[in-house]
Order: structure tokens, then C-alpha cells, then sequence
């Protein structure tokens, strides 16, 4: 998919004479790319058959009915929907992302809340994630970022919880940890 990535960026930054900052010209890509891309009437004869497959997908779009659940079980975490979390003692919606931030080219952790179980968040901007002077990590969940770029595959999250922050009740201490699957780890 590389080719037709670039050939769509290209396109994008022709259109524009280059004018667009580059966020704004990701933004453009990702919010058009699928349509872009079925206009393309690619050939998909001789692909390799992961790549046809891929690419029938992506130019077919997505089904119309889409199967959610409210919760989820990857790499022997449990996570469950916010919602779900609502109603239980137990909570497993918090998550936390380590990925490349494409402004500073640095590793930067983000911390969100699953919403749906393939997974969608709401990302805490980062300027709001700040360690305190005995080394925990304090997040302030209703300063939220990214709201174009919720997604993330459950193989990449690694579940947490949040803990209201004693000394500022609208901010929230970040704990890491698994929670206990019975079953699944020989309980």
C-alpha cells in the first residue's frame, strides 16, 4: 500500500502547491484516502493474496454491521468498555499507548480509556501527564487530545488503572498492573 500512499500525498500536496502545513495535509490524507483509493480501480490480479485481500477490504469499505462487545481479552489482559466499567466493581477500561510522537521523533506514552472493545480512546493530551516528587505519574483525564486519531489495536495497549490523586481530586494517579484472569493465568 506504500505506492498508493505516497501517490495520494502527492496528489494532496499538488493540489495545494504545497501551501498546507504537513499536519493538516496527514489530516487530509486520512480523512480521504479510502475514497481516493476505490477511484484508483486498482488491478488487483498478481498481488500476493494477503496484499489482494487487504486491498479489496480497504476498497469495499467496512461492513455495514459491525459486531461490538463490551469486553475483551488480549495478551491476558481484560479490558471492558467504559460503560461496562460503570457497572462494576472492577476496572478495566484504562489503557496506556507507547508510541512515537511524530513532532518530537520521541517515544511519548499516552493514556486514554477504552470506549469500544477494538479499540477506540480518548487519548489524555500529553502536556496534562506529569510525574510528581515521589515518581507517580498523574493524569488529568478530562484534558483530552487527538480526538482525529482514537484508534488503536488491542495488541499495542498495555492496561492500567486510575486512582484519584489525593492532594487534587479532578486528577487521576496512574497505576500499571494486569488484572487477574481466572483461567486464564492458572487462578
Amino acid at each position: 500500500m506504500d505506492k498508493y500512499v505516497d501517490r495520494h500525498l502527492e496528489e494532496i500536496h499538488a493540489a495545494h502547491d504545497g501551501q498546507h502545513i504537513e499536519e493538516w495535509v496527514q489530516k487530509e490524507h486520512k480523512s480521504t484516502f479510502l475514497s481516493w483509493l476505490k477511484e484508483q480501480h486498482i488491478p488487483l490480479e498478481g498481488c500476493p493474496d494477503e496484499d489482494t485481500d487487504t486491498v479489496k477490504k480497504l476498497v469495499l469499505g467496512s461492513p455495514t454491521q459491525v459486531t461490538t462487545w463490551q469486553g475483551y481479552d488480549v495478551k491476558g489482559y481484560r479490558f471492558h468498555t467504559k460503560d461496562k466499567d460503570k457497572k462494576s466493581a472492577a476496572q478495566n477500561s484504562d489503557v496506556r499507548y507507547e508510541g512515537v510522537d511524530e513532532a518530537t521523533n520521541s517515544m511519548t506514552q499516552y493514556y486514554g480509556q477504552v470506549r469500544v472493545t477494538v479499540f477506540q480512546c480518548h487519548w489524555v493530551n500529553p502536556k496534562a501527564v506529569v510525574v510528581d516528587n515521589y515518581g507517580l505519574t498523574i493524569v488529568n483525564l478530562k484534558s483530552t487530545n487527538y480526538k482525529d486519531d482514537q484508534w488503536v489495536l488491542a495488541t499495542n495497549v498495555v492496561q492500567v488503572a486510575y486512582y484519584i490523586y489525593p492532594e487534587d481530586t479532578k486528577r487521576h494517579v496512574v497505576v500499571s498492573g494486569k488484572q487477574r484472569i481466572v483461567g486464564a493465568d492458572r487462578v
